[in-house]
This record gives C-alpha cells, sequence and structure tokens, in this order.
C-alpha cells in the first residue's frame, strides 16, 4: 500500500498502521515521538529506536536516525559519535538546517571554529536568522582560555550574530572585558540591539555594587571624554544614544507619558496613580548640592516631585514638591559614607480627585554649593 507524504506528515499514527513497514511512516512516527519526549525533557523509548533502525535499514539514505542518535550524543557530551552522526546526516540531506544546526553546535562546542563557521554561512543561506540559535553554545565557548580571537573570526563572518551573542555574555557582569573587545568602537546612535546589551551589562554591574565600573563603562558607550564625569548627564532630555542607568529612563505607560525633546521633557499625567516618570543614577561625590529644573504649564500642586536617594537607602536626601508655590529647586547634601550612588526620579502622585497635569520641565542642572 501507498501512503501519501501528506499523510505521514499530517497523522503519522495513521499512516503507520495502513503500512506499518514503509520507512516514510515509520521516520515520521519515530519523530513526532522524539519531539514529545524533548518536550518532557525525557530521552525516546526503545521503540522509537526500533522504529529508526528499521528506517535505516529499509532506507539508508534518510537522515531521521542520525539526526536524533547525534542529538542524543550531543546531549551526553559525545561530541566525536555526535559529529560523526551530524556528518552522516549532512552527507545524505545538504540542504537540512537541522542536520547543520546541530553540526555547528557540536563543531563550536568542540573548539572547531573553523568547521562551525563553514556550516553557519550555509546554514545562513538555508534558513535566514537560523544561525542565530547557536548564541548560546557562543557564549559557553567565550568563556574557554584563547577564545576571544576565534569569536572575533566567528563576528566577523556572520555579523548578525555579534549584539545576540554580547546580549547573552552580558547576563554575567564579569564577561566585560571580552564583551568591549568584541564590541569594538561604540557609535554615537547605536541601534536598539545594542543598546540593549549595553544596558544589561550596566545594570548587572550596578546590581552588584560596582557603581564605578559601570560608569566608566558607560562613559565609553555615551563618547563622552576621558575623565569626564557631568554632575547630571542630559539635563535637556535629548532623546540620545547613552543608554541608561546613568542617562535618562523614561516612562510611558496608562499612568502618564514621559517624553524626550531637544530642551525639555514633557509630561502628561493622569493622576490616578503612583509611577516613575524619568529616572538617573548619579555618582555624585559627597558634598553640597543644588538641583533645580524649571517647570512650566498645567499641573495639580504635589502631583510631581523629584526625589534624590542614596541607593539601598530609604529616606531621600531631597524630596522637591512641584507646583503652587514651591520653587522648583532644591539643595541637598551628599554624605561622606556610604551613599556611592545616588537615583534622581521624576515622581507622579496619585490624587484623591483626580486631574490631568501636562507641563514641560527642564533643563535640569545639578551644580556644588558652599565649601
Amino acid at each position: 500500500m501507498t501512503v501519501s507524504f501528506a499523510a505521514e506528515e499530517d497523522n503519522p499514527q495513521l499512516a503507520l498502521r495502513l503500512a506499518p513497514s514503509a520507512p516514510g511512516a515509520l521516520a515520521a512516527t519515530a519523530m513526532q515521538e522524539v519531539g514529545e519526549a524533548a518536550a518532557e525533557g525525557a530521552t525516546p523509548g526503545e521503540a522509537t529506536f526500533l522504529r529508526l533502525r528499521a528506517v535505516a535499514a529499509a532506507d539508508p539514505l534518510r537522515t531521521e536516525p542520525f539526526l536524533v542518535e547525534g542529538a542524543l550524543a550531543e546531549r551526553a557530551g559525545d561530541y566525536d559519535r555526535a559529529n560523526k552522526l551530524l556528518a552522516q546526516a549532512r552527507a545524505r540531506d545538504p540542504r537540512s538546517a537541522a542536520a547543520r544546526y546541530l553540526y555547528a553546535d557540536t563543531a563550536v562546542r568542540q573548539g572547531k571554529i573553523v568547521e562551525a563557521l563553514k556550516e553557519m554561512a550555509v546554514l545562513s543561506r538555508l534558513v535566514p536568522g537560523t544561525s542565530v540559535q547557536l548564541v548560546p553554545a557562543l557564549a559557553e565557548f567565550a568563556r574557554s582560555p584563547g577564545s576571544r580571537g576565534k569569536l572575533a573570526a566567528i563576528l566577523a563572518q556572520n555579523p548578525q550574530l555579534k549584539n545576540p551573542l554580547l546580549l547573552a555574555l552580558a547576563t554575567d557582569p564579569d564577561n566585560a572585558a571580552l564583551i568591549v573587545s568584541l564590541a569594538g568602537p561604540a557609535t554615537a546612535n547605536p541601534a536598539l540591539d545594542t543598546r540593549a546589551w549595553q544596558a544589561r551589562l550596566l545594570l548587572g554591574l550596578v546590581a552588584r555594587g560596582d557603581y564605578q565600573r559601570a560608569y566608566d563603562l558607560w562613559r565609553g558607550f555615551a563618547l563622552l571624554p576621558a575623565g569626564a564625569q557631568p554632575l547630571l548627564f542630559n539635563g535637556s532630555f535629548r532623546d540620545l544614544g547613552a543608554p541608561p542607568p546613568f542617562n535618562w529612563a523614561f516612562s510611558a505607560s496608562p499612568a502618564g507619558v514621559a517624553e524626550p525633546g531637544p530642551h525639555r521633557l514633557r509630561v502628561l499625567y493622569y493622576g490616578r496613580e503612583d509611577t516613575a516618570l524619568a529616572t538617573q543614577l548619579l555618582v555624585l561625590p559627597p558634598g553640597n548640592y543644588r538641583f533645580g529644573a524649571p517647570v512650566t504649564g498645567d499641573m495639580v500642586a504635589g502631583a510631581l516631585s523629584w526625589t534624590l536617594t542614596c541607593v539601598n537607602a530609604k529616606a531621600p536626601l531631597m524630596d522637591l514638591r512641584l507646583g503652587g508655590s514651591a520653587p522648583p529647586a532644591g539643595n541637598f547634601t551628599v554624605p561622606a559614607s556610604g551613599c556611592p550612588a545616588q537615583s534622581l526620579v521624576l515622581n507622579a502622585h496619585r490624587e484623591d480627585s483626580p486631574e490631568d497635569s501636562d507641563v514641560r520641565i527642564g533643563p535640569a542642572d545639578i551644580e556644588r554649593v558652599g565649601g
């Protein structure tokens, strides 16, 4: 009995009942079982392997038996065996994206970078974007000694892998030097995916309290001159390429919107819930300061405020309510100890009788005062 290819693909179990010895039906059923086992994190059962062996015996040119055995060998860490099996699968079907992907993955894990590069080049032509799935293996390889030069060669030939790889590496702040080396020179207006790995790396350093290291890296990303350390960055609220947290992070939500402009920040707030509209992390040295940010427009008095707080502290060094007769400026003191970085936040406060506020703020500035 002849079973159509469509039947094998759409209903493997039915195809197997109709033609229990047909290689196509056996292969389709086995691959379905492999997928079900993988979804549960399990190894396929013995019946699956019996079907695959029957497929290999009946139709030696089919790729499925070699793909499955190769994938299992790779998962077990037997990369030599996996490499041989996947090479056989690739030889049987040179256009098999699965065979080339798994072969490239094992090659990376073995440090066979030249082989991996060749496979990734072919893979990208077969299925654009597929090679990006190799990023976790590349990130793992990146941690091995002597990998930097090989990785640079990979990224030169496969530029689509660069930002995904840097984003994966940025989960560990200890990779900072490697990331900066692979990234190359910073640009004035980086793409969004470049900003993503930069922000992840910086926030990772900040999370573990390495503020100065984070700030030094950020200064390079922002193209600031060596040694430059403005008290407040981007006080005119421009939409710059420099990433947070040492540049502004703006909020846009149903609670309110902060829109950066060329000279001032436009704020729309609806008075219904508390929210942070704009934030920036500072690294001010101990001393006395004055903060100011002029406000124009329609606003309920007290609906907005600026706070400046030492990281990991609760009580703010400054709490400046806006509107009414209150001046849009205030003084504060950074203590000599226990305040390595400070969070400057534009807050919006829930009102008992909500009213809309539409204001322009800025330019903002911080200056030293006193001795």
